[in-house]
């Protein structure tokens, strides 16, 4: 089993896990704003350690004769280009609505 290179990591517990060091785990803790007594520290070092033991995992694949995706799907831009197109007159907009002054829609104030 490979290791994960950090100083500041850790070494592998009796499992072969990823033990990282409690103060790097109280610095994650605080940091996420949580206050976890010694008894949650150890679970969440040995949690944190399985996380990381995943994405050296995924790190050491080999990913080079792979496409690059950024969608499962492909897509293609169905958006149609600008154009000038004439509108309605203002003055029908102006008798749809309860309040109008100069050429401006009037609504209720949302912020006193």
């Amino acid at each position: 089993m490979s290791q994960i290179q950090h100083p500041d990591l850790g070494n592998l517990d009796q499992q072969g896990h990823l033990a990282l060091d409690p103060v790097l785990v109280k610095k994650v803790a605080r940091l996420a704003r949580l206050a976890p007594n010694e008894q949650e520290l150890d679970s969440l070092s040995h949690e944190l350690g399985k996380i990381l033991e995943h994405f050296q995992n995924i790190e050491s694949l080999d990913t080079d004769s792979v496409e690059p995706t950024y969608h499962p799907q492909d897509l293609l831009d169905t958006l149609r280009p600008d154009q000038v197109q004439p509108s309605y007159d203002q003055s029908v907009f102006m008798e749809l609505t309860p309040k109008h002054k100069d050429g401006c829609l009037m609504v209720p104030r949302t912020f006193e």
